[in-house]
């Protein structure tokens, strides 16, 4: 699927594909997040904070900065889409119980999940995914999403941007695969992960993009639930999570290459009934040029 069939059979509006705007952001976020996110693996001091300063100052700024100064942008739509609903308003429920949902299943199956209680499953809707949403992936996702991934997929297709986004994200958040690690090897285990998760998150919120029609809002709780997820492993279990996003992930990527193909098929179908009405008129006017001529 190449960017124009994108931008033409999927996108309710024509994102700006220009490359520039997407350098601009990484030269920013890029420096904040590696300064902010690895001053408390040096100073052995609580991370919390500092992934909030990247948030704010690495990806909201810019983003709000660079939409304000892009001639083809609204930073009002960009605010709009990030609060409202989606349409239809049943997107959230599949947003909401999509990853949490297969991690437990699959979790379960293997024997590595947590015991799921009313109280637990409640605490974790309220504590975990509604305050993260509120505080955090909202706004993360109004940047990376509302801001990066919809030009990244203007320029590069579905799936292309959302590989693009996934591979910026993990840029920013290098310093986080130090944590914990003992060795290159953890390390590099630690990139791994993020690269694969963050692709298959990448291609779920691409879909869900399109499938709410624009809703940041329904992005947003899928980071939220995909984050909160991690309460549901035993300890060590943690690749559970990631290998069940990046197959949804696939997963999405698949529907959205039938749903896209089928929705343009008719669209298709018109354009060419129009150029061919088109060409009829324009043969018929020729013809009556020539009986007037001769």
């Amino acid at each position: 699927m190449n960017s124009h069939t994108v931008t033409t059979s999927t996108a309710r509006v024509a994102d700006n594909p220009d490359l520039k705007p997407l350098i601009q952001f990484v030269t920013v976020a890029l420096p904040v997040g590696w300064v902010l996110l690895t001053i408390p693996f040096l100073l052995d001091m609580p991370v919390e904070p500092f992934v909030l300063g990247t948030l704010f100052l690495g990806l909201v700024l810019p983003s709000v900065v660079l939409t304000r100064r892009d001639p083809t942008a609204s930073m009002r739509q960009l605010l709009r889409d990030t609060v409202r609903p989606p349409r239809p308003l049943w997107v959230l429920l599949p947003a909401a119980v999509m990853i949490p949902g297969a991690v437990a299943g699959v979790a379960a199956l293997l024997g590595v999940g947590v015991p799921l209680t009313a109280s637990f499953v409640v605490n974790l809707a309220v504590m975990n995914v509604l305050s993260s949403l509120v505080v955090v992936n909202l706004w993360e996702e109004m940047a990376w999403a509302g801001f990066v991934q919809r030009r990244a997929m203007a320029r590069w297709g579905f799936a292309g941007g959302s590989v693009v986004t996934a591979l910026a994200f993990t840029g920013v958040h290098l310093p986080l695969s130090l944590y914990g690690a003992h060795g290159i090897g953890d390390v590099a285990y630690n990139i791994g992960v993020m690269v694969v998760s963050g692709v298959g998150m990448r291609l779920i919120i691409g879909a869900f993009d399109e499938w709410g029609h624009r809703s940041i809002l329904a992005l947003g709780l899928i980071h939220a639930t995909f984050n909160a997820s991690s309460v549901l492993l035993e300890p060590g279990s943690e690749w559970v999570r990631y290998a069940v996003t990046f197959l949804l992930g696939l997963g999405a990527w698949a529907l959205h290459r039938r749903t896209t193909t089928v929705t343009s098929a008719p669209a298709r179908r018109r354009v060419a009934a129009a150029a061919r009405r088109a060409d009829h008129t324009s043969t018929r006017s020729a013809s009556r040029r020539g009986a007037r001529s001769s």
